[in-house]
């Protein structure tokens, strides 16, 4: 929780609209469920590109 609260404004900001359009992308009826798909998935990437750069986890590493 402490690496939540180091969050800048910013990053806090990024990542609520990130996840506001994601939702609002999900419920439209108007978009196509394969653009839906390709617009969740940036989204998500965005989201996590976001949290590990504020140290929130790491990425699993491979091998030794």
């Amino acid at each position: 929780m402490e690496a939540l609260q180091t969050l800048s404004p910013m990053t806090w900001i990024i990542l609520i609209v990130a996840i506001a359009i994601s939702i609002a992308v999900l419920f439209n009826k108007a978009i196509k469920a394969t653009m839906k798909l390709a617009v969740i998935a940036v989204m998500a990437l965005l989201v996590i590109y976001f949290l590990q750069q504020a140290g929130l986890f790491q990425p699993a590493t491979t091998g030794n």
